[in-house]
């Protein structure tokens, strides 16, 4: 009898435990409906931001327990209660058929680069508002970010019992590559769209790192004040092992600038010679010993003449102009040659990773000026620093 009795008053005290468990007022969460321009971005928001709401719900450390079978969205009940809106009676009539006390619903909607939403809390018996309130979500936050700002929203909207929910930062990225990935503590968290990313993360230090294919992988140690903006650049460097998008330019230009080089002083070489050698038969052929040959020396009337001498002379012109033409082309095609193995194999990857200027501020700094002269041939090099 003594231990049925004790069994019997244990049942009565977890009947009353059970009843005081449930006697918590039930909270249902309508899934957020976007208006205005609904995109897949949009669209998303909207989905991270009820999720995070639901969640926190679900935990059951506020003044309200998640009402059963209420993963409902809004845009269908009112459909279905032939609701031209939001009014507190027909939002009430779907919290009854919901059986809920309380009913969290809202609306999100483009505005600048992010979203702005708008939550509000209906009291279903009092058919009436208690609360509404603003959300701002950063463009391209993540929706780890997003649920975070939801668990907070959800504090504030039904407020008494829940725990404080610290504000985020929001940590704005910015690199020098349009794809890549970003982690925080190296978890991925976010994806560069056109170089810029959008974090929101709770106060601390983290270490946050970019990746982009061909490039460096870049860390750095950020720290994120609740409720501030910080913005961070990345510059991402290339690879040594391939030397980036330049050395793909510029090791084929030093190939074909040395090949040309070499093609060149080999004629000017070859008709150097020959042009001696034509010089020689000319004044073999003469009495004028001491002829000097020229460029003026070699008047067009003259090519195309008759006999041995003039045969002669005109050969030692036409090697005179190729030697003359092919020396200038071999220096300018030499000095290119320098300046393309320069940039392909002495420049450092780091100098040539970033931005198209650089490499302009450089090639602007060589000048080549030939010097052309009927007793003169070469080439000036000018080089600024």
């Amino acid at each position: 009898m003594k231990h049925a009795a004790i069994l019997a008053l244990a049942l009565l005290f977890l009947a009353f435990g059970a009843r005081a468990a449930s006697a918590k007022p039930r909270v249902a969460v309508l899934g957020i409906e976007v208006t205005g321009a609904i995109d897949q971005a949009a669209t998303g928001a909207a989905h991270d931001l009820t999720e995070g709401l639901r969640t926190k719900a679900k935990q059951g450390n506020g003044p309200f327990q998640l009402a059963p079978n209420s993963d409902r969205e809004l845009i269908d009940e009112k459909v279905l209660k032939n609701c031209d809106s939001e009014g507190p009676l027909c939002m009430s009539d779907i919290g009854k058929d919901m059986n809920t006390d309380v009913l969290i619903y809202g609306q999100l909607a483009k505005a600048g680069d992010g979203y702005s939403a708008k939550l509000f809390v209906l009291d279903v018996k009092k058919k009436s508002k208690d609360k509404e309130l603003t959300v701002r979500i950063p463009g391209g936050a993540s929706s780890d970010a997003v649920h975070v700002l939801a668990k907070k929203a959800y504090s504030d909207l039904v407020g008494g019992g829940a725990p404080p929910v610290e504000q985020p930062g929001t940590l704005m990225i910015e690199a020098n590559v349009d794809a890549g990935a970003v982690f925080v503590d190296d978890e991925k968290k976010e994806t560069l769209q056109s170089g810029k990313a959008t974090l929101l993360l709770p106060e601390g230090r983290y270490r946050v790192a970019v990746e982009s294919p061909g490039r460096r992988r870049k860390e750095i140690a950020v720290t994120i004040a609740g409720g501030q903006a910080t913005t961070e650049s990345f510059l991402l460097t290339a690879k040594a092992d391939d030397g980036g998008k330049d050395a793909s330019f510029w090791k084929p230009a030093f190939g074909v600038t040395v090949g040309l080089t070499v093609v060149l002083a080999g004629i000017s070489t070859v008709e150097y010679l020959r042009q001696g050698s034509e010089i020689k038969k000319v004044v073999n052929a003469t009495t004028n010993q001491g002829t000097i040959l020229t460029q003026d020396a070699c008047p067009d009337d003259i090519v195309g003449g008759t006999g041995d001498d003039t045969t002669h002379f005109d050969n030692a012109c036409r090697a005179h102009s190729i030697h003359f033409w092919t020396t200038v082309g071999a220096i300018v095609f030499g000095v290119a040659a320098v300046g393309s193995g320069y940039m392909a194999f002495v420049r450092k990857p780091a100098e040539s990773a970033t931005r198209t200027s650089v490499r302009h501020s450089v090639l602007d700094r060589i000048a080549v000026t030939p010097l052309l002269s009927p007793q003169t041939q070469g080439a000036v090099i000018d080089l600024a620093w």
